[in-house]
């Protein structure tokens, strides 16, 4: 990289720290005269900057469900979100207790024994770390940290509506790349896109939500390696925390953040703590903005403990892959719905004689809620659900209920 990145370490202030983020990865004044590609949309004309977009989290809420069907909200069964229906490590748990005996006082701001943890675990120096309530909140700090208003943000769609609305609500133009095939990663489209815009942050997910799909870490360095003044956000939320992914990529690139969450196999989704790897530099213009006790103490105590847990880490990896390959064959029994992208619990369905709102509806007054996928941009016009495997038990009532559409 540049010169930049040459200079000694040590304390970083603002000014400092944006002349680098100028100087290493904000494309120059010429790029104003580019113009969208004709593979890509403006996703700022259908989505004005305040404008609430559509989201799956709100569409499924349990109670607001149960009150449109008269159902009982306790004996519905929640397909929507993806977390660990396992729940999570008992040492978790017992983690957490231990340290909400201290809760009249404020955590470690620097997090230094999850810090020293996760170091440990995926072999990254302790500043190359940085710490969210859930990657949502990370996803915005990044935002706010490393772009400015009216700064390019490209997105591939479909995908986690999250970079979308978080980078519009700070001001930024977002471009969304589709592809041919509106469920595969599109990498020339995507590609096309980086060279013919100045794009400041460039999000890749992966495994996709809501698609499944996995792009790989070579495609991801050729991607980084073109655009060396684009910084990359690899978002593995959906990922198997025991694989490799795209986690040695910071070692190499230091355009290149890889965000990752305790809030989905290792089950702490209502704890809330996600965090990004980036080179350090980066990382200090995270630290001016990030709020000095956003993760709290019983959670950073029970991630600690999850961490360290590799038995049920393995043993939901397990149960897992085994159910979803039971509802793959279950579901084949039925012509109209088809399996179309999945990767760990998570499912895209797509269906052949029902609308997702039809299909997603007859569902939850069942009691069984699903989400309904046009909410992604890209997806607006299929008829897709996207859902997550939970027990066998229960997973046996929503493939019945599927046959029976």
């Amino acid at each position: 990289m540049g010169k930049v990145f040459q200079q000694e370490s040590g304390g970083v202030f603002a000014d400092s720290i944006q002349s680098i983020l100028k100087n290493e990865f904000r494309a120059e004044p010429d790029w104003s005269s580019t113009t969208t590609s004709q593979h890509s949309i403006d996703m700022n004309e259908n989505h004005p900057r305040f404008e609430p977009p559509r989201l799956y989290e709100q569409e499924t809420s349990l109670e607001l469900l149960a009150n449109r069907h008269g159902l009982n909200q306790a004996s519905m069964i929640d397909f929507s979100l993806n977390v660990n229906p396992f729940g999570c490590s008992p040492d978790a748990i017992a983690a957490a207790r231990e340290a909400i005996e201290n809760a009249n006082v404020y955590p470690d701001i620097n997090l230094s024994v999850l810090r020293a943890a996760l170091s440990r675990k995926y072999r990254h120096a302790q500043e190359k770390y940085l710490f969210g309530a859930g990657l949502d909140d990370v996803i915005k700090l990044l935002i706010h940290a490393w772009a400015s208003p009216k700064d390019k943000i490209l997105v591939h769609l479909p995908t986690f509506p999250r970079y979308a609305l978080e980078a519009r609500m700070h001001g930024c133009e977002v471009i969304g790349v589709k592809g041919k095939d509106s469920k595969k990663f599109d990498i020339d489209r995507y590609a096309e896109a980086l060279r013919n815009n100045p794009i400041s942050m460039a999000f890749i997910c992966s495994p996709n939500n809501p698609t499944g799909e996995f792009v790989s870490g070579d495609v991801i360095e050729y991607l980084a390696r073109s655009s060396p003044r684009t910084i990359f956000v690899v978002d593995e939320a959906l990922i198997n925390p025991a694989t490799e992914g795209s986690l040695r990529l910071p070692e190499r690139l230091k355009n290149v953040a890889v965000l990752r969450t305790f809030s989905k196999l290792f089950g702490l989704a209502g704890m809330r703590v996600g965090f990004a790897i980036a080179d350090e530099r980066l990382i200090d213009a995270v630290r001016l903005v990030r709020p000095p006790f956003n993760v709290s103490l019983p959670a950073a105590a029970a991630a600690v403990a999850a961490l360290e847990d590799d038995d049920f880490i393995a043993k939901c990896s397990r149960i897992f892959v085994e159910e979803s390959e039971y509802f793959r064959r279950r579901i084949s029994e039925k012509p109209g719905v088809a399996v179309v992208g999945s990767h760990g619990n998570m499912m895209l369905l797509e269906l052949e004689s029902l609308s997702s709102s039809q299909a997603a509806a007859k569902l939850a007054s069942e009691g069984l809620v699903v989400a309904d996928a046009t909410s992604f941009d890209g997806l607006q016009n299929t008829a897709t659900l996207r859902i997550s495997l939970r027990s066998r038990t229960e997973n046996e009532k929503l493939i019945s209920a599927l046959l029976a559409l």
